[in-house]
């Protein structure tokens, strides 16, 4: 009888005591502060929201547009104006305001649509690219197709300044099957040893230089933009990637003279470091004017990541002169980034 009764005592005592947790729990969901969900299914994205990427796009147009107002309001507003020194000292200024690096001026205030990656190794010679994922969903083209067919499909990259690292190029080889990179370097004679040669048919390399203007004088030559995608065949590129120590400007300046005959810019998107290392040819007034060229052509800000190797190995560079940005082109039809 005893045992019988230690187990109908014990029995209860579970049962009681799944009861008290059972309440702790319930009284405890009161006790969380304002603001804290237990239901993770509360967050939404702006898909889940039922946006299209039109839609998503043109918020970030309304943000971008708020930012290009703001920039001028700082520049004319700054003392210096329109010389405004690249660099000040980080203190108050005469006015008792707090002197701006360039890099304030020129946020990237264009969300990307869709996904954005970073692709490469970490640190110099990674890059981001916005909507990673739509580059690897689509399909490498049909070998059965005419060469005219195959070329529409395909997604074309360029690359200038490639250094000998080339895991940027390698990953976006691997992991995009439509890809062709054109890579440009007239410091090297080939990819870097991180290019597998199985992707040899869709990597191409010349050891030339990206300028203003063909010179075919020099050694290497130079070509501007536009005469190697005469070159290619090539009337539009998906993505666009340089990194030519401070010759970006005249180069993309060049291919913007071209662009004016046609008033499109037929690239989806530029990845591109930005190198502030001659303040006599390029300071704060004709950065400006170069950046919102750029930007009349639809080209966005999405993206920016500040290169601080020059300012961790000091030589005297303590300023951050050198920003990759990813641009987005808000006017392009072609764009991968308008697939849903």
């Amino acid at each position: 009888m005893a045992v019988r009764m230690g187990q109908v005592i014990g029995i209860w005592f579970w049962v009681a005591f799944t009861f008290f947790i059972f309440v702790v729990l319930n009284q405890t969901r009161g006790f969380l502060p304002l603001g804290i969900s237990t239901n993770t299914s509360t967050t939404t994205s702006p898909k889940q929201l039922g946006l299209s990427t039109r839609q998503r796009m043109a918020r970030s147009e309304s943000s971008w547009r708020s930012s290009v107002s703001l920039r001028h309001d700082m520049a004319t507003a700054h003392p210096a104006h329109p010389q405004v020194p690249f660099f000040p000292a980080q203190t108050l200024d005469q006015f008792g305001q707090y002197p701006y690096t360039l890099w304030d001026f020129f946020p990237a205030t264009y969300t990307c649509p869709h996904d954005i990656q970073r692709v490469g190794r970490l640190g110099d010679g990674g890059k981001w690219v916005c909507g990673m994922s739509l580059y690897e969903a689509k399909p490498a083209p049909a070998i059965s197709r005419s060469s005219s067919q195959q070329a529409s499909t395909e997604t074309i990259i360029y690359s200038f300044g490639v250094n000998d690292e080339s895991t940027f190029e390698a990953e976006m080889l691997a992991r995009i099957p439509s890809a062709h990179i054109y890579a440009y370097d007239y410091s090297v004679t080939s990819f870097g040893p991180q290019l597998s040669p199985s992707y040899s048919a869709r990597a191409h390399f010349k050891q030339l230089g990206l300028g203003a203007k063909d010179e075919l004088y020099r050694t290497p030559q130079f070509f501007s933009l536009a005469s190697l995608m005469a070159q290619n065949k090539h009337s539009y590129i998906d993505i666009l990637k340089i990194d030519i120590e401070g010759s970006e400007y005249t180069a993309l300046d060049a291919f913007m003279d071209e662009c004016d005959k046609t008033g499109i810019f037929p690239i989806g998107q530029v990845m591109i470091e930005l190198h502030l290392v001659d303040d006599q040819h390029v300071n704060f007034e004709t950065f400006g004017k170069w950046w919102e060229r750029l930007e009349a052509f639809g080209m966005r800000p999405t993206w920016l990541e500040v290169n601080l190797l020059s300012v961790t190995l000091g030589q005297g560079k303590t300023d951050p002169r050198c920003v990759e940005y990813v641009w987005v082109n808000a006017k392009d039809e072609k764009s991968v980034l308008l697939m849903e």
